[in-house]
């Protein structure tokens, strides 16, 4: 497969410390529409089971249409607790409520601490592109 650019655009490769692939392998590059998400805000940083701090709303939106993924933990789409998905509409704001009760009850969570959610959305050529927070 090749690879054109489009009229006024350019591709430059370059790596660092004179990269050379291992005998018999080969780099491949992949080309795709990934999404960018924003998160527009969150209404608290912190969450507990304290009365009035009980949940936070991730306020966020995509920069393209598609299936998401609202996971905590993880470190690759599907590799985190679930939370929320569904389908997001190209710059369409959506509020996912993370509750007390998420952090508490998925494995691993139990304790106060500072937990990674992750934001997956998969665009038309298969790629899921997360934000990370």
């Amino acid at each position: 497969m090749s690879y054109t650019p489009p009229a006024g655009d350019a591709v430059n490769f370059s790596f660092e410390g004179g990269y050379s692939a291992p005998d018999g392998d080969a780099v491949h590059f992949m080309f795709g529409i990934v999404a960018v998400i924003t998160v527009n805000s969150v209404s608290r940083s912190t969450v507990s089971d304290d009365e009035g701090f009980d949940s936070a709303t991730v306020n966020w939106q995509s920069s393209i249409a598609g299936p998401y993924s609202f996971e905590i933990g993880g470190d690759g789409y599907g590799n985190g607790g679930i939370l929320e998905s569904g389908n997001v509409a190209a710059a369409s704001a959506i509020d996912t409520n993370i509750a007390y009760t998420d952090i508490t009850t998925w494995s691993g969570y139990s304790s106060p601490g500072s937990y990674r959610f992750n934001i997956y959305v998969r665009s038309t050529d298969n790629l899921w592109n997360p934000y990370n927070s």
